[in-house]
């Protein structure tokens, strides 16, 4: 990478100083106390705060984020050249450090006759550290069924891991290993899921020699209903065995959703999927505080319209089947829950995931010609 020449230092000191010459009361120097992060790394720079905004050098920024710095004293002007090329590598180096594989054996009631014949008891995955105190997240697939747990990180270094909390429903694990100084990822948000942005994803797809390997694409789909609990993320950067419970990022680095599952079949490719950050999030606060997901229990089962079912668009609620409560019978139609509409048994669990708090359920329905709200 070129470096600045002097005259462009020079030039900084030049403009720093005029700046300090001005409204010194509004300008504090603060290299000490400001600091910088460019993609969650911290960026060892001086910087100087004037009317709350914090002023760093053009360089500083730029190649941390992994742009190439010059400088043309013929024409007095800095250059910056920002490419993929430059900024992905770098992007991957960062966020590996935040990713482990998980290998342990297969529990010998989920080995497969052809794994019991050939001894293939091995298996692995990925997973995401979230606190540097040895907090990982990982798929409950991945963990599920395999014992003696086992969670190598980037440096090679392996650690016995335990199952701290598990939920089947979302396919969220959380293990726990005796080490301390760990490099959380980055949580993402929402909102920056949106079809059509890069993502990384990072894994140990096949074998554990392919550990952190990375593939690239974009986001395909957001709030996809494929037969999952919650809805999903669709991608089409490259998901294979050994994916499973690895980051999908997006170019600031920051975890949009963790690697799940993926379709497989001669005439399907590039569909693989992901859970979102917001119900990764939701999944973790309920460990924290219950130490599982509380969801309300049923005393009835519901019944998707046929064009929920196969995906079209609907204006129609969810029927009450094989009802067992006193309040709803069978073939009332649910319209909302807690004031959100529900179309679909994945809609239902949304607005469970967003405004349950382990009490009452406050639902409308139809009965009959009949409009009526009970609390459950």
């Amino acid at each position: 990478m070129k470096r600045i020449t002097e005259g462009f230092k020079n030039k900084f000191a030049l403009c720093l100083a005029a700046v300090l010459g001005f409204g010194c009361a509004s300008i504090t120097m603060a290299e000490n106390d400001i600091k910088v992060y460019v993609n969650g790394n911290k960026v060892d720079c001086e910087a100087i705060l004037k009317d709350d905004k914090t002023y760093i050098p053009l360089r500083a920024v730029s190649e941390a984020m992994g742009a190439e710095v010059s400088w043309d004293s013929e024409r007095n002007a800095a250059y910056v050249s920002f490419s993929e090329d430059e900024s992905t590598p770098k992007l991957i180096k960062d966020v590996s450090e935040s990713v482990v594989a998980i290998v342990g054996n297969y529990k010998s009631e989920y080995m497969s006759s052809d794994a019991r014949k050939y001894n293939e008891r091995t298996a692995h995955g990925a997973g995401v550290i979230i606190k540097s105190g040895g907090i990982i997240l990982t798929n409950a697939h991945v963990v599920n069924e395999i014992e003696n747990i086992t969670v190598i990180l980037q440096d090679g270094s392996s650690y016995a891991g335990n199952v701290q909390y598990m939920d089947v429903l979302s396919d969220l694990a959380v293990v726990k290993i005796n080490k301390l100084g760990l490099k959380p990822i980055t949580m993402g948000k929402k909102e920056d899921i949106t079809v059509g942005k890069t993502v990384v994803a990072i894994g140990t797809p096949i074998s554990l020699t392919l550990r952190n390997s990375a593939t690239r694409g974009m986001i395909s789909g957001s709030g996809v209903d494929v037969g999952s609990y919650y809805r999903l993320i669709q991608t089409d950067a490259a998901i294979n065995p050994g994916n499973s419970g690895g980051p999908l990022i997006n170019t600031k680095g920051e975890l949009l959703g963790i690697n799940s599952s993926k379709y497989a079949s001669v005439s399907i490719e590039g569909m693989a999927f992901a859970i979102p950050v917001d119900t990764v999030e939701y999944v973790l606060s309920q460990f924290e505080k219950y130490g599982c997901v509380k969801r309300p229990t049923l005393e009835f089962e519901l019944e998707e319209s046929w064009e929920a079912r196969i995906g079209l668009p609907t204006s129609k609620g969810l029927t009450v089947k094989n009802s067992k409560s006193t309040s709803l019978h069978n073939n009332d139609v649910i319209t909302k829950v807690n004031g959100i509409e529900v179309h679909s048994i994945i809609d239902w669990n949304e607005a469970i995931k967003n405004t349950y708090d382990g009490g009452s359920l406050t639902v409308e329905y139809v009965s009959g010609s009949e409009i009526k709200t009970i609390a459950m």
